[in-house]
């Protein structure tokens, strides 16, 4: 068969977003498939006794049930309630449905004993999986480096302690990190705008600024040379017809609930008096927001008492220079005298630069709107927004690291994950009430005492 001239197939379909005819016909499953037993064991050992239970706020298995009965509000009311929106004498879940429609067909056979821990933790390893076919996709470095960048994002950022604790803050997060590679997955291969829009929508029935992640997808394409404006159009066209269900879906959910179309219900949430304070004073979203978050964002340093000596982190966040350093890696092409990528089969320096700077815009679009927010992140170990784009930002690092992380790579990922370790280790008390070790003891305590009595 004889290809047509390429300005007679101009309006077709692009090509993928750094010309990657690179990942091969048949992709390996082994890898991914272990990082996913793998991570189910790290995230469910880290989760220890509190897999088979509820977490601290399972919002999402009580909201999966009220749909089950064919209401918005809740049916049952979780103890306490708290984050939860009191509105026209109901409870309501105000954050977007997606993690717990996902939970509907455990809710429908178990009912309000799933465990949303459980159903993170299993998310949380599929993230991983996906993200080394993502990694796959992009072209850059072998095996080994990708396995290295898939424990950057499973260990040594927020993911690992919002994959194993749960709860309605965590899990949106960890649901949405699998929409975006699902997202970026199509955005990297294909590029088939209406699937790409359908996965960024899904992605926004997570967590809402998810959905500015669009240049991802849109960039590339309209800046084709040989597109014309009519098949730049109908590509723009279909990406927004693919984010048609989710948005058009969010706005009913809203105007049902609150009666406006985008009202999500934050202003009347049962949270802390001096959060509410400060959006009644100064709105959801402000500039006056800006310094503390960007502070948040970048530098926050953990909280250092000299009397007695002790180090703890801030539980208000920290920043990513000090709880996530290897995110700098990013940083290699933009250096003097960067080294020059090692481009796969059917890649080319222009698709290169492309997807870096389709990368680029979109995680700074989607850190725009949590600049601006009331709230730095709660409770919380190092910035738990930058989940919202960490897959990309993990992504520009295997651009910048050639996906081949080098020594001093591999150290700022070994220091970024230790950095999270301690995290998890800290954080751990405050959702299940006693050390992490704690339980490991008192198990293996029980299993002795059984194998005792068995042997008497």
């Amino acid at each position: 068969m004889h290809r047509a001239p390429a300005s007679v197939r101009s309006d077709k379909p692009p090509p993928p977003m750094n010309s990657m005819a690179s990942l091969p016909r048949r992709s390996s499953v082994g890898i991914p498939l272990c990082l996913l037993v793998v991570f189910l064991a790290i995230y469910g050992l880290t989760a220890g006794v509190s897999l088979g239970h509820h977490s601290l706020a399972p919002h999402f298995v009580y909201l999966a049930e009220s749909f089950l009965h064919g209401r918005l509000d809740l049916v049952h009311v979780p103890d306490p309630p708290y984050d939860l929106t009191f509105f026209a004498g109901q409870w309501y879940v105000s954050f977007p449905p997606l993690p717990a429609l996902l939970m509907l067909p455990l809710v429908a056979l178990r009912g309000l004993a799933v465990s949303d821990v459980a159903f993170s933790v299993v998310v949380g390893a599929l993230d991983v999986a996906l993200f080394y076919l993502v990694l796959e996709r992009s072209a850059t470095g072998d095996r080994r480096g990708r396995v290295w960048l898939c424990a950057l994002l499973g260990l040594g950022t927020p993911l690992w302690y919002c994959a194993a604790l749960g709860s309605v803050w965590y899990t949106a997060h960890v649901v949405a990190v699998g929409c975006l590679c699902l997202y970026a997955l199509e955005a990297l291969g294909r590029n088939r705008p209406l699937v790409a829009g359908l996965w960024l929508g899904l992605g926004f029935l997570a967590r809402a600024p998810v959905i500015l992640a669009f240049p991802l997808s849109l960039w590339p394409d309209l800046r084709r040379r040989n597109r014309s404006l009519g098949g730049r159009i109908r590509f723009l066209l279909l990406f927004v017809l693919g984010l048609t269900p989710a948005l058009s879906g969010q706005a009913g959910y809203n105007w049902a609930r609150f009666g406006h179309p985008l009202e999500f219900g934050y202003r009347w949430m049962n949270s802390p008096g001096p959060l509410m304070e400060r959006q009644a004073r100064w709105g959801q979203f402000s500039l006056h927001f800006l310094p503390e978050n960007l502070y948040t964002l970048l530098i926050r340093p953990p909280l250092v008492s000299l009397s007695p000596f002790r180090i703890e982190p801030d539980p208000w966040g920290m920043g990513l220079l000090l709880t996530c350093p290897a995110l700098l890696l990013a940083l290699t092409p933009i250096l003097p005298s960067p080294p020059l990528p090692k481009l796969g089969k059917g890649t080319n320096r222009e698709g290169m630069r492309s997807l870096r700077l389709g990368l680029c815009l979109a995680i700074a679009l989607v850190q725009l709107p949590s600049l601006l927010y009331f709230n730095t992140g709660s409770y919380q170990f190092g910035y738990r927004f930058a989940l919202d784009w960490l897959p990309l930002g993990v992504s520009l690092v295997a651009l910048g690291t050639e996906g081949r992380p080098r020594w001093w790579g591999k150290s700022l990922i070994a220091v970024s994950v230790l950095m999270h370790l301690w995290g998890v280790l800290w954080m751990y008390p405050n959702f299940n009430g006693q050390p992490w070790r704690l339980q490991y003891a008192e198990l293996l305590h029980r299993l002795l005492r059984r194998l005792i009595d068995v042997a008497w």
